[in-house]
């Protein structure tokens, strides 16, 4: 199962260094054509792939970026200390933060990687896997934007390689214009790629779950965009597809045993000890202070910036939920040996082996299948609130595999109850996996529950919807003013 896998992470490893001279992470979209010489048989556009899903990879895993945005600007987490993960759970950060320039320059680095490999395509004059190359372009290329458009809003839409001159006139793109290119992209992509998978790349289904999820967040604030019935119609092709499989143990999608298995619609390949592309998970998240060895202690240590989960959290689980203990570890013991019960941490994928911090072998999931089944549940219900039918059916199975009683038309009544009970299942569910904040937004609930939540640390009232989205990093508009011209979310 790995060898193909080991394959592509050699390959990435080996263009990273060749493609594009612009990888430094403080660089805005300015983007410069490859080698003219380098796309000359398929091996090569195979390898200009690879380095598209490598930049994805990075931010989205291996940089810690991505994590650093979301979860700890939720409820999910709280991080006192200064480091600019503090800045963002107190809602303090302005756009010199570091974290939102690394950010942006990585996004624009693999859309300008996706860029080039659409345009070298249309040159090619030899037999090769067109359309499974320019599908993967396409479908990286709208993953990105779609972090891009709920992190900063409306941003650039970048389609072509830019001259330097070019980069530095770029304007925003409004909120809607952005969800439209990410959607056409999508779909060019469910058209082109292959329903089969190649360990490590993206397939059909990829693509149409994204879509699903695309519409389900295009209805959401601010847009407010009624595409509920499109959206399910999407998902449903995901679910009707049988490629993917509802685990009965929800610890189970966590073991190096189901790595990238059918409970996995996109993963990313980690493989221990070659090139750092391993999975850092288990230890970024893990406390800088925890035991190296034995029972309650993590190999090589933790990490000085994890973010601890949060009492609120904590409390809000029924104590008999199967899924608080594999998503959070509550007691650790401390390198002095003492016992640590009262700073919780995120312990999912603490399985498979491992030769260096930061480096496990398992397979990283951005997107589980039962996010779809969630999100196909949450479209029915906004479609029309049923008491006790499909909906209550697909989320009382969740309920069900944590070992919960199922819930009735009796405890949810109404469409709102219903909006307020799913919402706690995906919290519930998906700690650590980048969905919290976004829902909070989407739903136009982050003002009221992060201001009450913040309000025991006194930063209460930080929280306004200006700050539902983050500034333009100040590096990109001290060298492209127009950013500063905000177009609007529509």
């Amino acid at each position: 199962m790995k060898k193909i896998t080991i394959t592509i992470l050699l390959i990435t490893a080996l263009f990273t260094t060749f493609f594009i001279g612009c990888d430094s992470l403080d660089q805005y979209p300015i983007s410069e054509k490859s080698s003219g010489t380098f796309f000359s048989d398929a091996d090569q556009f195979n390898q200009a792939i690879a380095g598209c899903y490598y930049i994805l990879r990075q931010y989205k895993l291996r940089d810690n970026i991505y994590f650093r945005l979301t979860e700890s600007r939720s409820d999910n987490t709280f991080q006192l200390q200064d480091y600019d993960d503090g800045q963002t759970s107190r809602f303090e950060e302005t756009s010199a933060l570091p974290l939102l320039t690394n950010m942006w320059a990585a996004s624009y680095n693999a859309v300008n990687r996706c860029n080039t490999v659409l345009e070298n395509l249309e040159k090619v004059d030899f037999e090769m896997n067109h359309d499974q190359v320019e599908g993967e372009a396409r479908l990286i290329r709208a993953m990105v934007y779609f972090d891009l458009v709920r992190t900063y809003a409306g941003v650039p839409i970048v389609d072509k390689t830019l001259t330097l001159s070019e980069s530095y006139t770029v304007e925003r793109s409004t909120m809607q214009e952005v969800y439209n290119f990410i959607k056409e992209d999508l779909t060019k992509a469910s058209d082109l790629l292959p329903t089969s998978t190649i360990s490590g790349r993206f397939n059909k289904y990829v693509a149409i779950a994204y879509m699903g999820k695309v519409l389900v967040f295009e209805s959401g604030y601010p847009l407010k965009n009624n595409k509920w019935d499109e959206a399910k119609d999407w998902l449903k092709r995901v679910i009707d597809s049988n490629q993917y499989e509802f685990f009965p143990n929800f610890a189970d999608i966590f073991l190096h045993a189901n790595e990238s298995g059918k409970q996995s619609v996109a993963s990313f390949a980690c493989l221990s000890g070659v090139g750092n592309q391993g999975n850092p998970f288990p230890s970024r998240n893990a406390p800088r202070d925890i035991a190296k060895s034995g029972e309650l202690g993590i190999i090589f240590g933790g990490n000085a910036a994890c973010l601890h989960i949060s009492e609120d959290l904590v409390n809000s689980f029924d104590s008999n939920d199967s899924r608080l203990p594999v998503s959070i570890q509550q007691v650790w013991r401390h390198t002095n040996g003492n016992l640590i019960d009262n700073e919780p941490y995120c312990r999912k994928y603490q399985d498979g082996p491992v030769s260096t911090a930061h480096d496990w072998d398992i397979d990283y999931i951005d997107y589980r299948f039962d996010e779809v089944l969630l999100l196909y549940a949450e479209c029915l219900n906004e479609l029309g609130f049923v008491a006790d039918g499909e909906s209550f059916n697909i989320v009382n199975n969740f309920r069900l595999r944590a070992g919960l009683a199922p819930k009735t038309s009796a405890e949810i009544q109404s469409q709102d109850d219903f909006r307020l009970w799913i919402e706690n299942e995906r919290r519930w569910e998906f700690i650590g996996e980048n969905i919290r904040w976004f829902d909070l937004v989407r739903t136009d609930r982050a003002l009221d529950v992060m201001n009450a939540f913040l309000t025991p640390y006194n930063y209460g009232g930080n929280v306004t919807k200006d700050r539902y989205f983050y500034p333009i990093p100040l590096r990109a508009t001290n060298e492209n003013p127009n950013l500063l011209i905000d177009p609007g979310f529509k």
